[in-house]
């Protein structure tokens, strides 16, 4: 087992106001207004007269090598309820190598000798992923930009993270061998540099994302368990528990959690193979237990949750990654707001035959959006001089 050192961070009363403990929600002002939260003009923030200003929270999940359209077709409870409750939609990866053999395992790295041509690299249109299969090998470049990269794990988490697209953050495969994350660091650092009273944490059971450092050391607490050396099922199984324990017992501002199985599954045994059923519904109980953790805070009505969760990549039929087909490149984010209901909004989806699960729709969300989204609910905005891809989501 790989291990970070957790560095915890205890919870600071502070800097967690508290509101209405009989109902742990947040009144509507519109069904009472005599009670409801009002807009405080000097600090635009929403306050509660009874119980002060009320405190942004955000938690975001990550489960790798989660294909939309199975996810919809197995009906997880947990993820589904976000879904009709909060926003969702899908994007397509606007990379992929289509001549190169596919990752077969997870974490992998695909030899450079085999990899494709530039010819067979995916294409980034302006401003927005490419929306259709034949733009991902085109060679057609609106804006100047073509990012050579594999649909793997490295790149799809490093943009995640980072806010850029592969050709800025430099990981094109698993190897992690080019990165540029002291250029672009990950979110959750970032959140750290602009409010230093914010408690990060970041849990993983792919200890490659802390070794080379797209979730970085100033991370608050960082929780690294490696999926190879004690298997993946066991990995998540303990991630899941620290990062439960983690969102019930301390100040848990902004939280990452990454769980694996799912991708090795698919990897082994496809996405359609009932193993892979098996992974989901036991990520998506992992992700049940963080709402409840976080609803059985004694603070929680005095704070307002935001869950995003997203995947890297996703897989062929027979399992595997890396090129530019629809089933490797199509990637999603949820985003829900804990004791609120959005209305199900569609945040707008690639044209894959999603299905309306009565939630709205996202713009076609993409993996850099994340990290913007989630600093913007804490209210950070991106500093033009970072040179984002990535902009936050109506959410």
């Amino acid at each position: 087992m790989t291990s970070d050192p957790v560095k915890g961070q205890a919870s600071n009363p502070a800097n967690d106001s508290v509101r209405d403990p009989a109902s742990g929600l947040v009144r509507d002002p519109a069904s009472n207004p005599a009670s409801g939260p009002v807009r405080n003009p000097a600090s635009d923030s929403v306050r509660d007269p009874a119980w002060g200003p009320v405190r942004d929270k955000v938690l975001v999940v990550g489960m790798d090598g989660l294909r939309f359209d199975r996810l919809v077709a197995l009906e997880p409870p947990v993820l589904s309820g976000l879904m009709a409750a909060g926003a969702y939609g899908t994007s397509l990866l606007p990379y992929g190598e289509a001549a190169a053999p596919r990752t077969e395992s997870p974490g992998e790295i695909v030899p450079e000798d085999t990899a494709a041509s530039g010819e067979d690299a995916a294409t980034l249109g302006e401003g927005s992923p490419a929306s259709s299969e034949d733009t991902a090998a085109s060679g057609e470049v609106s804006s100047g930009r073509v990012i050579r990269s594999r649909t793997d794990s490295g790149p799809g988490w490093s943009s995640i993270a980072t806010g850029v697209w592969p050709d800025r953050h430099g990981v094109v495969d698993n190897a992690f061998t080019h990165h540029q994350f002291a250029k672009y660091p990950d979110f959750l650092t970032r959140a750290n540099a602009a409010r230093p009273d914010l408690t990060t944490a970041a849990f993983f059971s792919w200890a490659a994302l802390a070794e080379h450092g797209a979730f970085g050391p100033a991370i608050g607490t960082r929780f690294v368990l490696d999926g190879y050396a004690i298997t993946w099922p066991t990995a998540d199984k303990q991630v899941a528990a620290a990062a439960e324990n983690h969102l019930a017992s301390t100040g848990a501002d902004l939280t990452f959690v990454y769980l694996g199985e799912t991708d090795e599954v698919a990897h082994d045994l496809g996405p359609h193979c009932p193993d892979y059923t098996a992974a989901l519904h036991t990520q998506d109980a992992y992700l049940g237990r963080f709402l409840d953790a976080i609803r059985g805070r004694p603070t929680f009505a005095g704070e307002r949750w935001t869950v995003l969760v997203t995947t890297d990549h996703g897989h062929v039929d027979e399992g595997g990654h890396g090129g530019t087909s629809i089933e490797e490149r199509t990637v999603f984010v949820i985003a829900a707001r804990l004791s609120a209901d959005l209305g199900g909004a569609d945040l707008g989806s690639a044209d894959v035959g999603s299905a309306d699960l009565g939630g709205a729709r996202l713009a076609g969300p993409r993996l850099v959006d994340v990290g913007p989204t989630a600093l913007a609910l804490l209210g950070i905005e991106s500093d033009p001089a970072c040179d984002l891809d990535g902009v936050p989501l109506e959410v």
